[in-house]
């Protein structure tokens, strides 16, 4: 088994001061070699997911899929505990996701990745509804038992 941590391998500083190679492209790139990414999400309510929260996170999901890769969100343990006592009827409020709304420590970040997703085929409302589409599938899955 082989583990890339994007933390470790892009220097995103560098990427948007204009410095070094293009960022947006590398990570493109080094996503399709691998075929494949996981994201590992610290509750299934969505608008409270500290990863839906925090922009850079949201930024790679949104190059994940334009990359066309495969994409998995799971869950940690405390929060598979928190879903199964859930009703299914309530789910669905749950899985609302505004990619917009996440943050990052720098403003100049925020206008350069809110830039590059605006200007994207289906923008914000594209990796909205690929992000919720992913998160219900996660939470079918371990509802159904997978």
């Amino acid at each position: 088994t082989f583990l890339w941590i994007c933390f470790f391998c892009n220097n995103q500083f560098d990427w948007l001061a204009g410095e070094a190679r293009d960022g947006v492209t590398t990570f493109g790139e080094n996503v399709k070699k691998i075929g494949k990414i996981v994201c590992v999400v610290d509750t299934f309510i969505a608008k409270k997911a500290l990863y839906f929260s925090r922009l850079w996170a949201v930024f790679e999901v949104f190059i994940a899929c334009r990359a066309g890769v495969e994409i998995d969100f799971v869950l940690m343990s405390d929060s598979e505990a928190e879903l199964g006592q859930v009703k299914l009827d309530e789910l669905k409020g749950m899985i609302v996701v505004d990619v917009l709304s996440a943050e990052a420590s720098d403003p100049n970040d925020v206008a350069k990745i809110h830039a590059e997703i605006l200007s994207a085929p289906g923008g914000a409302d594209f990796i909205n509804s690929k992000v919720a589409e992913l998160f219900a599938k996660l939470i079918a899955d371990y509802v159904l038992g997978k």
